[in-house]
């Protein structure tokens, strides 16, 4: 009884972490559509409505999914309360307590977003979110279709890996 209860167990475990592996690359490419879809607003946000920069991170944040939002919303704020910090400082602080799923790439290239960001004049600013913008594209296509050919594998080595050890530990 004990070990049928225990190979339930395990085989439940190894198969969520196959699930989780799998879904963790589309988590990352939902956030990096999600900051494309923030940095386009940004840069409408620039070039019509001329509002500041809190004020737009905050309209931000009203517009975007949950990870994404809480980015904005913590800048937006910070930006509001600041002392004597850069936007660069605030920016870096925003990315890294957000709940995103991003990887280490993603974050160099938000960062470098980050160090133009209330710097530069209006047309300097529309070119690094164009920047941006093409980064995320190219990544977000490229991790589509590798997510798409790794969700099966993930699953599969969950299941396998779960059999595995409860036959070796039967």
């Amino acid at each position: 009884m004990f070990k049928l209860i225990g190979t339930i167990l395990i085989m439940t475990g190894s198969v969520g972490f196959g699930v989780y592996f799998s879904a963790k690359e589309s988590f990352r490419v939902q956030d990096l559509l999600e900051f494309k879809k923030a940095l386009l607003i940004l840069s409408s946000e620039i070039e019509y409505m001329r509002a500041t920069l809190s004020e737009a991170c905050g309209n931000i944040a009203k517009r975007t999914g949950l990870g994404i939002s809480g980015v904005f919303a913590s800048f937006s704020h910070a930006l509001a309360n600041s002392e004597g910090e850069t936007a660069y400082q605030l920016w870096r602080n925003a990315i890294d307590t957000g709940k995103i799923f991003i990887a280490a790439e993603d974050r160099a290239v938000l960062d470098d977003f980050g160090k133009t960001i209330g710097y530069l004049d209006k047309q300097m600013q529309k070119n690094a979110i164009e920047y941006a913008v093409r980064y995320i594209d190219e990544k977000a296509a490229t991790l589509q279709k590798q997510s798409d050919k790794n969700k099966k594998m993930y699953r599969s080595l969950g299941i396998i890996g779960g059999l595995l050890i409860a036959v070796v530990l039967w």
